[in-house]
């Protein structure tokens, strides 16, 4: 559950800032802005494969037990 926790709050950050790039450009249609916030998951997957990323990597072993 921490690493869910960890996971959805740098997504949201994620989302926060690519939408809010994506407006700044001047682009309002909601389906862009969509599509900036369906690219947001791309840095917090990146993060979750890399094994040596202990904030909640694949390498972080803090939930098994």
């Amino acid at each position: 559950m921490k690493n869910l926790k960890a996971f959805l709050s740098s997504y949201g950050r994620s989302v926060i800032a690519a939408v809010l790039a994506v407006y700044m450009t001047g682009n309002t249609s909601p389906s862009d802005l969509g599509k900036a916030g369906i690219a947001a998951i791309l840095p917090p997957l990146l993060r979750w494969a890399n094994p040596s990323d202990k904030a909640f990597g694949r390498g972080n072993h803090s939930s098994e037990s």
